[in-house]
């Protein structure tokens, strides 16, 4: 079995569009989709790039294995082709559940990405705010030099 990483889980718990992660990793669109869906191999260069952009250390934990397509039951004989598809009926009503399991953990898990990131925006705000502060004290302090020594500004 092949490991390959879950781009979409990744893209969508940032709030990400497929053709704004192709412009950070300078990509075409059509290239990330093609790796998204598994017809094509991430090339290391841009594995890195994926690290910084969605602020990763690791990307283990977006690493899913390949499986095989779920195979639709045969039929058994020509009469049992409502039992059949019943369980052709039935394995979609199991996907369906899966996929609603499946968005409501993306969607937690990207409401936790972004309140981490607003936490982590939020502190350089107040450091950009202290900064701002004491340049304008600055600012203040060498107009009152300049004053005091009647020089013109």
């Amino acid at each position: 079995m092949m490991t390959r990483i879950d781009l979409i889980k990744l893209r969508k718990r940032a709030g990400m569009s497929q053709k704004e992660l192709a412009d950070l990793l300078q990509v075409r669109p059509s290239f990330l989709s093609a790796i998204e869906n598994g017809r094509s191999r991430m090339p290391d260069d841009k594995m890195e790039r994926l690290k910084e952009i969605f602020e990763l250390d690791s990307l283990n934990d977006y690493m899913i294995e390949e499986t095989a397509q779920v195979a639709v039951p045969p039929h058994t004989h020509p009469i049992d082709s409502t039992d059949s598809l019943t369980q052709l009926l039935n394995h979609f009503h199991e996907l369906a559940h899966q996929r609603n399991h499946n968005k409501a953990d993306e969607d937690s898990s990207r409401i936790e990405f972004l309140t981490k990131r607003n936490d982590r925006l939020s502190e350089r705000l107040d450091q950009l705010r202290e900064e701002v502060d004491s340049l304008r004290n600055e600012n203040f302090r060498l107009k009152e030099l300049l004053i005091r020594n009647g020089i013109d500004y």
